[in-house]
């Protein structure tokens, strides 16, 4: 799991590449965690290069959703592979988080 991140206009950024399994999602978490405790609550999920999400993956994407509800953010998801698009469809997460198509289309709703 590789994660960087990078902010524009003022939306923190953060792209996901790999598998995001029982064995990586604590990584994530503690990023994810630690970026909204230094007060990013725009938070926005690139996720070109995921090439597998678990339900280990899922529940990191809910605890910051929640978090971030709690101050007032919003999170939100774009470029998903078609394969990290279907696991949300199967679980229902499309209907619960906004997800874009493009990193430019995601900006705007921020």
């Amino acid at each position: 799991m590789e994660i960087s991140a990078l902010k524009e206009n003022g939306v923190w950024i953060v792209q996901l590449s790999g598998k995001l399994d029982s064995f990586t999602s604590k990584q994530v978490e503690d990023f994810l965690l630690a970026g909204i405790a230094a007060g990013r609550e725009k938070v926005l999920i690139e996720a070109g290069q995921l090439e597998y999400v678990s339900s280990a993956g899922l529940r990191i994407f809910y605890l910051v959703a929640q978090r971030l509800e709690e101050r007032h953010g919003k999170m939100a998801f774009c470029a998903l592979t078609p394969h990290v698009r279907r696991v949300f469809e199967i679980v229902d997460m499309a209907s619960e988080f906004a997800i874009h198509t493009t990193r430019a289309e995601a900006l705007k709703e921020f």
